[in-house]
């Protein structure tokens, strides 16, 4: 069973069991230059304190030659006190075709030559580094021309990796990922699938946190003072409170990290988007559930109501249990299936039916929940099921977590 810690003791924890999870935001501006090419810079995986880690350059095609530029910085050795300086290299060359190009200069920096493999399939180059613990890594990579004498063919996006030892515990890193989002699942038993499950692809393109399990009573009242729940228990999921109630909850807890210096830079404490919410509970699974062998939901695997495939009644109340009580799914989550349903940040909206990238529906009344509730049957509880309520309106089965995400506007 998990072992429950308060977020305010979470908050204060310096020494971590395993190495937190580092920010990566991306940040400046990229061009095409003159090939019209402009190539893309990402960490292949979450990069964890201490242990190595890979960044990714890829650009339509392959360029051929080109430099990826690293510097290493922190607030004590560097002149800039860890900040990078845009370098706006159409005003220094005085060359239309550069305009629009910044490169991030750090007082101190490597050069690391690269060549794409011209038949390999959009141009992919990667290189691993070291593990680090503290400070800044800024990388930015330069594509240049055959000749590359004269022309610069693209510049990207600068990346900046930002370490912290003071990350919460108790969160999970999720990397970032492409998956197909809905289901296809028949509407009859034992999976009920529905109209809106509308099969798409996913990218979510930021490494986020999310909570390793869902926001306990104890956790609440020591943040915000009162417990709105009708099934006491500290370990227990907070639930009877509204969207708003969960949306200032998470409010809190990034000015309190502000003030600790421990936010790290375009990140904060929020709700899931729905589709955050979903990569999260498959957990590269592509069956109906994130737990068990997948195909099913019993008893064992979570707390809820009745299995439609095992055809045994689970749960004759509506009462929910301390969290962490069943296992968790393959990144770590407990009761991503049943126990509260959980409030995301979206409105309800119909999704695309074409590719989409970090999707967050904004223009609806309603609310997202995901999860299944204590009470319900388990196809409520599929990785896909949606539902959605008033963001007003509360229900003894309803709770939240919480995710360490970029900033986002509901």
């Amino acid at each position: 069973m998990f072992q429950h810690r308060s977020v305010l003791a979470i908050a204060s924890a310096l020494a971590l069991a395993t190495p937190p999870a580092l920010a990566q935001t991306s940040f400046g501006t990229g061009c095409a230059g003159a090939s019209g090419v402009t190539p893309q810079l990402t960490a292949s995986s979450v990069v964890q304190a201490g242990q190595p880690w890979t960044v990714e350059v890829t650009a339509p095609g392959g360029i051929g030659l080109g430099y990826l530029l690293v510097g290493f910085s922190n607030a004590n050795a560097s002149g800039l006190e860890g900040l990078a300086l845009p370098l706006d290299l159409g005003g220094l060359f005085a060359d239309p075709l550069w305009s629009g190009c910044e490169l991030a200069v750090d007082p101190s920096y490597l050069v690391l030559p690269y060549t794409f493999d011209p038949n390999a399939n959009g141009g992919v180059w990667s290189t691993d580094f070291q593990g680090f613990d503290a400070g800044h890594v800024y990388l930015q990579a330069l594509n240049v021309d055959f000749d590359f004498t004269t022309r610069i063919a693209g510049v990207s996006r600068g990346l900046l990796v930002t370490g912290s030892n003071t990350f919460v515990p108790g969160m999970v890193p999720i990397p970032p990922g492409t998956f197909e989002m809905g289901s296809t699942a028949p509407a009859g038993e034992p999976y009920f699938g529905e109209a809106d499950e509308v099969v798409h692809t996913v990218t979510i393109s930021q490494p986020f946190w999310m909570a390793q399990h869902e926001v306990t009573q104890a956790e609440y009242e020591a943040l915000v003072g009162s417990n709105p729940s009708t099934t006491l228990g500290p370990n227990r999921p907070v639930e009877s409170v509204s969207w708003f109630d969960a949306a200032f909850y998470c409010q809190n807890l990034t000015v309190q990290a502000a003030v600790a210096g421990d936010l790290p830079p375009g990140y904060e404490y929020r709700l899931p988007t729905e589709a955050e919410w979903e990569y999260a509970c498959r957990a590269g699974r592509t069956s109906e559930f994130g737990v068990g062998d997948g195909d099913a939901l019993v008893c064992a695997d979570a707390w809820f109501a009745y299995s439609y495939h095992s055809q045994e009644g689970c749960n004759f109340g509506f009462d929910t249990v301390g969290v962490g009580s069943f296992a968790p799914n393959d990144w770590g989550l407990f009761d991503m299936h049943g126990n509260a349903w959980e409030w995301c940040l979206d409105t309800y909206a119909p999704y695309a039916t074409t590719p989409v990238t970090d999707p967050l529906a904004t223009g609806g009344t309603s609310r997202v929940l995901r999860g299944g509730g204590c009470a319900d049957l388990s196809f409520f509880c599929r990785s896909a099921n949606r539902s959605s309520s008033s963001p007003a309106s509360t229900f003894s089965s309803v709770g939240f977590r919480v995710v360490l995400a970029p900033v986002r506007t509901p």
